[in-house]
């Protein structure tokens, strides 16, 4: 990928966020999470991979799931929020917002004054204020009726992910983590789902990209952050993340 980003990322149970200053275009790539795009400052442009054409420049656009996108930046202040799909909130923003295309222009009024705040925020170096005010987008986006039926996950969930959360680098397999809580495996697929909005497996790779950017923004080497992640060396850490986000996490320059 031609440049560098610098920024901050954020993940959380169902999404994340990523922050900051870009001069870069990534390669086209795909992932299974809606993406939230505003540009907060400067010029940046996303587009269909699969067509010719380069690309149009927007203050906010929803990117659609599972679709080859690319992304161009120049000197940019950007910030990209990622949504499980299969979350009540996911469901929600696609219904109100999703168009037929890959890329979907956004009414920046449908976010009132908050990309405003995560500039701000983003300038004082608030991570603490950049999460927040990135979950409160995507809520207003997904609407009033979609966050007030947020629930506690299920007892056993709950307990899966606190086990996962302790073992990011060795995750228990599917089957390991039915057993601890007396489900089948495909018992524990369905309610893990049905609880969380994420697919087991999708969940488990979230937490460890969250560990191994962790130990890269610590200051380790992309070996170390691969090892302590649970892949096998810095290049399957790199392939996964370039697969994901179009671009090398050796690109990143983490605060």
């Amino acid at each position: 990928m031609p440049g560098r980003s610098q920024g901050y990322i954020m993940l959380w149970q169902g999404g994340s966020l990523w922050i900051g200053r870009s001069e870069a275009t990534t390669t086209p790539h795909e992932h299974h999470a809606i993406q939230v795009s505003l540009a907060l400052e400067g010029r940046a442009r996303l587009w269909d991979a699969a067509s010719a054409d380069a690309g149009l420049d927007l203050a906010a656009a929803i990117v659609a799931p599972d679709r080859a996108h690319a992304f161009a930046a120049e000197g940019a202040t950007v910030a990209m929020i990622f949504v499980e799909p299969e979350s009540v909130i996911g469901r929600a923003i696609l219904q109100r917002h999703g168009g037929p295309g890959v890329v979907t222009p956004l009414d920046p009024a449908h976010l009132a004054d908050l990309p405003a705040g995560l500039r701000a925020a983003f300038s004082a170096g608030d991570r603490d204020a950049m999460g927040r005010l990135a979950r409160q987008a995507i809520d207003l986006l997904a609407g009033a009726d979609a966050t007030t039926r947020r629930l506690e996950p299920d007892p056993r969930v709950r307990r899966v992910i606190r086990m996962l959360a302790t073992r990011a680098e060795a995750p228990p397999t599917l089957t390991e983590a039915a057993a601890e809580v007396r489900l089948s495996p495909g018992r524990l697929r369905h309610l893990f789902i049905a609880e969380t909005g994420l697919h087991y497996s999708g969940y488990v790779l979230w937490l460890r990209l969250e560990r191994a950017v962790a130990v890269f923004a610590a200051g380790g080497s992309l070996t170390e952050a691969a090892h302590a992640a649970g892949f096998a060396d810095s290049a399957h850490l790199s392939r996964t993340f370039r697969r994901m986000f179009g671009l090398a996490p050796s690109s990143l320059q983490i605060r």
